[in-house]
């Protein structure tokens, strides 16, 4: 296995991972403490599946881009985060048409797991480019 299938590999892992380990801390938390009386645990969970299929798509992606063009990676990175944050207000939209209670509840949650995947996915690129670029150099 070559090493940007070993990386692509690597990220959905670490990813889903996240986001799942996201999801529970919430979930728990709010109901451990009882922060609110109808905390949508139904509606955080598909969109954690949703969070989940977009940064397979996204990694699948990047993965062609770096086999094919390199040299567009980071208008790469800009389309993604648009894209990301119109995927996530579009998430964010449909479940509060969907779900009439606990809307609040789910809008943070749902922020704060966009946040971890965001910060997830920098750090993540980040080191990939160090390396990228290590490897030019040479």
């Amino acid at each position: 296995m070559d090493k940007i299938a070993r990386a692509r590999n690597k990220y959905i892992i670490g990813m889903i991972l996240m986001i799942v380990a996201g999801y529970a801390m919430l979930t728990c938390g709010s109901l451990l403490f009882k922060l609110t009386n109808n905390f949508p645990v139904a509606p955080l969970a598909v969109a954690s599946i949703l969070l989940i299929i977009y940064n397979v798509c996204a990694i699948m992606v990047y993965t062609r881009m770096v086999r094919t063009a390199e040299k567009g990676l980071v208008p790469f990175y800009l389309a993604n985060k648009v894209v990301r944050m119109i995927f996530a207000l579009a998430v964010i939209v449909g479940i509060a048409l969907i779900v009439k209670s606990g809307v609040i509840s789910f809008v943070i949650c749902f922020f704060l797991l966009y946040l971890g995947t965001i910060i997830y996915e920098s750090v993540f690129f980040v080191k990939i480019e160090k390396k990228l670029n290590e490897l030019s150099k040479e």
